[in-house]
């Protein structure tokens, strides 16, 4: 289904949800900081942070504030996540991650708690591609 016309009901299904017009925008900053397989996320209103750690002795953030995204909706005061990065990463540029002048992929991210996956939305061109992610293990936040 389109992302443009998901049903609102579907979103009162998910505690966190966020949109970005660009995928690419994503894809770059998580590159950034991919240097282990595994990533903590934690949306709070203000943003989401991705944390990448290696053995409690290296570690790398990255924030993106919550005005970056077309729509930023958490239902919960914190709301965390592990997922493999190298998959999202892998996910994120499911449509080839080439430039073509004014095609890009939209991105809708959404979760709906511990014991759910991930979920990606990818829209590129009209073709829509839905991803599961399943997170490792709960983490503690």
């Amino acid at each position: 289904m389109p992302l443009s016309t998901q049903s609102q009901a579907d979103d009162e299904l998910y505690v966190f949800v966020a949109t970005l017009d660009n995928a690419r925008n994503l894809s770059n900053i998580l590159r950034a900081i991919a240097f282990k397989d595994h990533a903590i996320f934690s949306a709070t209103p203000n943003g989401l942070k991705v944390t990448v750690e290696d053995s409690k002795c290296m570690q790398a953030n990255a924030f993106i504030q919550a005005e970056i995204f077309q729509e930023f909706t958490i239902r919960e005061d914190l709301v965390g996540f592990q997922v493999n990065l190298t998959v999202l990463l892998d996910c994120l540029n499911i449509f080839g991650g080439t430039t073509v002048t004014g095609v890009s992929t939209t991105l809708r991210m959404c979760y709906r708690g511990y014991g759910y996956p991930l979920t990606l939305f990818l829209e590129e061109g009209g073709v829509v591609t839905v991803v599961y992610i399943w997170e490792l293990w709960k983490c503690s936040l």
